[in-house]
C-alpha cells in the first residue's frame, strides 16, 4: 500500500471515529433524559396526594417555612398536569432499550473503527520507516 494511501486511510478513519465517538454521545445524552424521565413519571405515580399534604402539623409546619409546598413542586415538575400512567412506564422503558441497543450497536462499531485506525497508523508508521530506510521498532524489543 502507497503511503499516500496508507494516510487517505488514517485520514478517513479517524474522521469515522469522531463520528462514531459524536454519535455515542448524543445516545448517551438521549438515554439520560429517557431514564431521567422515566424517573419522574416513577415519582408522579408514587407521590402522595398534594392537597392531602396540607394537613401538616405545627411542628413539620415550622420546619418547612419558606420551603416549596407539594403544588408548587408537582407544577414545577409536571408543568401540563397530565398524570402519568403505567403505559407511560412502558413506552418509555421502550424506548430506553432500543437506545441501549442502539448504543451498544454504535460503541462497538467505535471499537473497531479504532482498531482499524490503530493498524492504519501502525501501517502508515512502517511505510514510512522503509522509505526512511530505517526499521521500525518492534513492540517490546529491547531498545
Amino acid at each position: 500500500m502507497s503511503s499516500t494511501t496508507t494516510a487517505s486511510n488514517v485520514t478517513e478513519l479517524t474522521q469515522r471515529r469522531r463520528e462514531m465517538r459524536r454519535e455515542l454521545a448524543r445516545v448517551r445524552w438521549w438515554r439520560r433524559l429517557a431514564q431521567a424521565r422515566r424517573e419522574l413519571v416513577v415519582a408522579q405515580l408514587t407521590c402522595p396526594d398534594p392537597l392531602a399534604a396540607t394537613g401538616m402539623d405545627v411542628t413539620l409546619a415550622a420546619l418547612a417555612a419558606d420551603a416549596p409546598t407539594s403544588r408548587e413542586l408537582a407544577a414545577t415538575i409536571w408543568p401540563d398536569g397530565n398524570r402519568a400512567s403505567a403505559t407511560n412506564l412502558d413506552e418509555i422503558t421502550a424506548l430506553d432499550k432500543r437506545l441501549e441497543s442502539y448504543e451498544s450497536r454504535v460503541s462497538e462499531t467505535l471499537d473497531t473503527v479504532t482498531v482499524q485506525m490503530v493498524k492504519a497508523m501502525g501501517d502508515a508508521h512502517n511505510d514510512g520507516a522503509r522509505l526512511t530506510g530505517v526499521s521500525p521498532r518492534t513492540v517490546g524489543a529491547d531498545g
